[in-house]
């Protein structure tokens, strides 16, 4: 007998009707695969659903099909005492997971994931086995990272196959993987993975309910769940570290924080994430600690230059040329002679002309993508110079610019710094160097409000935290560790 529980459930319902149902129910779908099976000396119709291309063929024809076809030609089905369903599910198919529903509502759920569904005799329950086998690219290096030195492995679409690489690197029994189901068309899996003797247990529960919260139609990429677990949704700056890395997830999960992976892309988050942490990345610990403490001031200098270089050149040469010594000040005004764009105008053409090739540079085909670059920056800027529609320092202060923005690892973070430049270029362009204190008060105060899972957004520093504030500006070395935990 069915289970009463939705318009899908039927009462006493034979093998015959349910598969019409079923049928019904995907509008006759042209993947859909039916096989009917004669079991036992009865020959007993049982059939076989799945559909094409989400299901794997081996598994399907080796632990179900050749078993139910093979296996049972000499057996006596009325001569067994336990039901149907039960024999084919506990004697018959061969296959790693199995379950018995009682629900075409659950059927169709596992169906459409990728399982097989056998429906054998009258008014028994549908039986669902795991033949998932969606086609995959391999493991290679991240694409939206270089490594220099470190593991190659990069994430893919898979959800399983993301989680083993996590798996493989935590050999350790406190490790947590919950998933659940967000998008209530595209049902999409989405793995929680944190070890819970070292995470804070709010963290978790807060992370757990802003997942169960979320009430969407489809999850295509992992940044519908970033935006939809922020705490500062409106806010330019990430509060959610995106990585395609497994050693960067599992350098956070050993830290004790939450990551998130979702099925379908191969981008995972971590939460709570700070600002000093987006400044981060593995290679930090892969390097002699004096290099890679060396390199980490060059990323936080980098920081402020992509945010206030532009601003500088503008608000001093406008308001306070005697900071500037007479040489200098000379050549760059000397240069200047016959431009016709003040220098805030020209500073904004500029940035928005880099902006562009950056973004004409990403949307091109890889093999003429870097011509694209190379021919904006030196044909067209050399040609603006010539013709004194441009001056010199200002494609100077740009392509630095430009070069210590490529400092910032997180993507995220580079993108709202860059949008911010423009912001700190108006008021200085209104206020001079007073603008630019100004700004930066306004920014460091919107930084200071924002938290990450109720993590301050500047921690370490505020709230101030010397041992791991200390942490944040200097590769502690590993031996140092080793004796204080002695």
């Amino acid at each position: 007998m069915w289970k009463a529980g939705g318009t899908l459930n039927q009462a006493a319902c034979g093998v015959h009707s349910t598969l019409e149902l079923i049928k019904n129910e995907l509008g006759n779908t042209s993947d859909l695969s039916v096989r009917e099976c004669r079991i036992g000396v009865e020959r007993i119709p049982v059939f076989a659903l799945w559909l094409c291309g989400i299901t794997e063929k081996r598994t399907l024809n080796e632990n179900i099909i050749v078993p139910l076809i093979a296996g049972t030609r000499n057996l006596h089905i009325s001569a067994c005492q336990e039901p149907l369903h039960e024999l084919l599910s506990h004697s018959i198919v061969t296959t790693s997971e199995g379950v018995i529903l009682d629900s075409v509502e659950e059927a169709l759920l596992r169906l459409l994931a990728g399982w097989t569904l056998v429906l054998a005799g009258e008014g028994t329950p549908i039986l669902a086995f795991d033949t998932r086998g969606y086609e995959t690219r391999s493991i290679e290096e991240p694409a939206s990272s270089t490594v220099t030195r470190g593991p190659r492995d990069g994430f893919v679409e898979s959800l399983e196959v993301n989680s083993s690489l996590i798996r493989r690197r935590i050999r350790n029994k406190a490790l947590r993987i919950e998933v659940m189901k967000v998008g209530t068309v595209t049902c999409t899996d989405i793995a929680m993975i944190y070890l819970h003797d070292r995470v804070v247990p709010d963290i978790v529960q807060k992370v757990r309910n802003r997942l169960k919260n979320i009430n969407i139609d489809a999850v295509l990429e992992s940044q519908y769940i970033e935006e939809m677990i922020k705490d500062h949704p409106s806010s330019f700056f990430p509060t959610v570290y995106s990585t395609e890395r497994p050693d960067d997830i599992t350098g956070g999960v050993l830290e004790g924080r939450v990551a998130i992976l979702v099925d379908g892309t191969p981008f995972g988050l971590i939460v709570p994430c700070t600002l000093f942490h987006l400044l981060k990345t593995p290679e930090d610990y892969y390097l002699a600690y004096p290099v890679a403490t060396f390199i980490r001031w060059l990323r936080m200098i980098g920081f402020f230059f992509t945010l206030l270089l532009p601003s500088l050149y503008v608000g001093i040469l406008t308001f306070h040329p005697e900071m500037v010594p007479p040489k200098l000040l000379s050549s760059i005004l000397s240069s200047r002679e016959g431009v016709p764009f003040p220098l805030l105008l020209e500073a904004l053409i500029m940035e928005l002309t880099f902006e562009m090739l950056r973004e004409a540079s990403i949307r091109m085909p890889r093999t003429i993508g870097s011509a694209i670059s190379i021919v904006g920056a030196l044909v067209i800027g050399e040609s603006a110079v010539k013709a004194g529609i441009i001056s010199s320092p200002a494609i100077i202060v740009v392509a630095g610019t430009a070069i210590a923005s490529f400092t910032i690892p997180s993507i995220e973070l580079s993108g709202a710094i860059r949008l911010m430049r423009f912001f700190m270029l108006a008021i200085t362009s209104l206020l001079g160097l007073y603008g630019i204190f100004i700004g930066l008060m306004v920014l460091c105060t919107h930084l200071a409000s924002l938290k990450s899972v109720g993590i301050p957004y500047l921690s370490p520093v505020a709230p101030f935290r010397k041992e791991e504030a200390k942490k944040t500006f200097i590769r502690i070395p590993w031996w140092t560790l080793r004796q204080k935990k002695r």
